[in-house]
């Protein structure tokens, strides 16, 4: 029966995982040991196995805090991927690669999201007219009051200059402009704005009030008939945005060192409301990170909310608790303090090096694609390289941990790259056409993520399974390996190589089988790592039902090999150390549980039977048939 709540799932993952790596790393010691008997061993084992007291400390971060099925799915790769070609560096660049190519998919996901946003269908209808959109609804960051020349304007600006209707256009650039030109764009352009299809889409200019004299600033933004006068709202978007890049690589990566370490607010010295309101927002997110689209309408005990839908979201989803504030308290003293401080370090507040940082981001404008990701990579080891925390008492490997917390804030990093005034622009654009004046009481991420509560809870949640995605394959490519060993090991015992085909059978037919339609739905991501984790025989168990009882012919019979792992699984959660000796010698113990096992499965092979009590069966002629034994083979 399958578990009601994700958190324990997880937590079984885990355990599962943990007692098979123990198994091979203990496996490959049995036979080195077999073959080297009376000898010492000359180089330790390399150790893939966590240690008792690290699975302790994460069950307290469980206690202390909900993690989102990202962070869960880390938790399950730091087991599969150890230090291997899956570890957190490993995880970090391959996730890294798939920013640098993920704006297709954005653009994908924020064309469904805003047509959905403005309540209508792509075939509705605006009017040629005037709008004005306040300024501070759009620009949620304030990035248009920083000059694009500026150091932290060099990394949250586009990096190409202005080329008038050279695609992909640096339209929060052009916005910049209109602010300081006052002009419209055509005044200064000679042209309304034109779109992708070659159509003008809007003029715009910065003006100060609006036509019935409330005080903004706004854009003031005329809308012109299109051809045949068929103004149509998807029409309009999609033309604008195919004309801009909506998210730019060196924009992402600022937001999510500025997420990680506050560099950028640090040097530009924002105020404390901004401050606040940029780590709401990143809370808000981490919620949405936790949200579970899996058809159910219940809270599980975990607290990882699973919603058939929005609606079910109130307003309490967008409330902060007192721990809540005074963990933003924190981070904004942090931010004006110019420190930054990471849990698994010991809370060390440690100065944060934001010049060296900016630098780094914005030679990212022109490194060579090629080299791309190695310099976005090197961008957290320039933040611990600051010679100031040289002398800090930190606990723990503060690569880990920095690297570690880079990936769980690389949605919160998308996001405040895409809710950036020119993607914000045309969906408040069309709104006020179709005469929805509720917009202009945007001021803040706060008042945005509540007014636009599903397309901030949709965008975010399907950007966050684009990774949820990615992580699972590395997670699934682990798995398989993993377990590969153990079939072959399950094949020697038996002798008959056909078990390999057949396993290997069973586990294609499984994978195929279970297809995840949406990577929001937690219970099928962790079903599926489950169902990969039985394939070795460390989940099977229960009665079985008496028709599937004919199919016992087919079962592989015991194996000494699933057994020592159930038995590695319960020794660990006794806290027994399961793994080699400080010094990097064997476990002899550990391991004479295993051939203790071994040689009881070969007496039981060589010399093992069943006797069993046969009852009257079929009714003949004569009667029923009489009760009878017969002798088998346990196998």
């Amino acid at each position: 029966m399958a578990s009601l709540d994700l958190g324990l799932d997880y937590k079984d993952a885990q355990k599962k995982i943990s007692a098979t790596t123990t198994y091979k790393d203990l496996k490959t010691q049995y036979d080195d040991t077999s073959k080297k008997a009376g000898e010492s061993f000359d180089t330790a084992k390399q150790n893939v196995t966590e240690s008792i007291d690290k699975v302790k400390e994460q069950t307290k971060r469980f206690q202390r805090e909900i993690k989102n099925q990202f962070e869960q799915l880390l938790d399950i790769n730091n087991l599969t991927g150890g230090k291997g070609s899956s570890s957190i560096s490993y995880v970090k660049k391959t996730l890294i690669r798939v920013i640098k190519n993920i704006e297709p998919k954005i653009i994908e996901l924020l064309m469904e999201e805003a047509i959905n946003a403005v309540g209508c269908d792509q075939q509705q209808t605006y009017a040629a007219q005037v709008v004005y959109v306040k300024v501070s609804s759009i620009d949620l960051i304030n990035l248009l009051k920083k000059d694009p020349s500026s150091k932290e304007g060099k990394v949250l600006f586009e990096k190409n200059p202005v080329n008038i209707q050279l695609y992909p256009f640096s339209m929060n650039k052009e916005l910049y402009t209109r602010i300081q030109s006052g002009q419209p764009y055509s005044t200064d352009n000679g042209q309304q704005y034109i779109g992708q299809s070659g159509q003008a889409l809007f003029d715009i200019q910065y003006v100060d009030t609006n036509n019935i004299g409330e005080t903004g600033p706004w854009f003031k933004v005329t809308l012109p008939n299109r051809a045949n006068n068929i103004n149509k709202v998807g029409t309009f978007l999609a033309d604008y945005y195919r004309t801009t890049k909506v998210v730019e690589f060196t924009n992402i990566m600022a937001n999510i060192m500025e997420s990680l370490s506050g560099a950028i607010s640090i040097s530009a010295n924002v105020g404390v409301a901004q401050a606040e309101d940029t780590n709401k927002l990143m809370l808000i997110i981490q919620r949405v990170l936790g949200l579970c689209f899996d058809n159910k309408k219940e809270i599980d005990v975990s607290g990882i909310a699973k919603l058939a839908e929005l609606d079910d979201i109130d307003e309490s989803f967008f409330e902060f608790t007192d721990i809540d504030l005074r963990n933003i308290d924190q981070r904004v003293t942090n931010i004006k303090n110019g420190v930054v401080e990471f849990e698994d370090c010991g809370n060390v507040k440690l100065p944060v090096n934001y010049d060296d940082i900016l630098n780094d981001l914005g030679t990212l404008n022109f490194i060579e694609d090629k080299d791309l990701v190695d310099a976005a990579d090197a961008l957290t080891q320039t933040l611990i390289n600051n010679p100031e925390w040289q002398g800090f008492a930190i606990e723990g490997n503060i690569k880990a941990t920095v690297d570690l917390n880079f990936l769980k804030l690389i949605v919160q990093g998308i996001a405040a790259s895409l809710l950036s005034p020119k993607v914000l622009l045309p969906i408040f654009v069309m709104l006020k056409s179709l005469g929805q004046t509720f917009v202009d009481g945007v001021d803040s991420f706060v008042a945005f993520m509540k007014t636009f509560k599903k397309f901030f809870i949709n965008l975010m949640s399907k950007i966050g399974a684009l990774f949820v995605k990615e992580l699972f394959e590395i997670i699934k490519k682990d798995i398989l390996n993993l377990i590969q060993s153990v079939i072959q090991d399950v094949a020697k015992e038996k002798l008959d190589k056909r078990i390999i085909i057949i396993l290997k059978l069973i586990q294609l037919i499984i994978i195929v089988a279970q297809f995840i339609s949406d990577w929001r739905k937690c219970k099928s991501v962790i079903d599926e790592i489950l169902w990969l984790l039985k394939i070795a025989g460390t989940g099977f168990g229960g009665d079985i039902p008496l028709p599937l009882l004919f199919a016992s012919q087919f079962a592989g019979g015991y194996s000494e090999t699933r057994a020592f792992i159930g038995a590695i699984e319960e020794m660990q959660k006794l806290g027994i150390p399961t793994g080699p000796m400080p010094d990097g010698s064997p476990n002899l113990d550990v391991l004479k549980m295993l051939g203790q096992m071994k040689s009881m499965a070969s007496e039981e092979a060589e010399n093992g039977k069943v006797q069993i009590a046969v009852p009257p069966l079929t009714m003949t002629p004569a009667g029923l048939t009489v009760p009878s034994s017969a002798f088998g083979k346990k196998m």
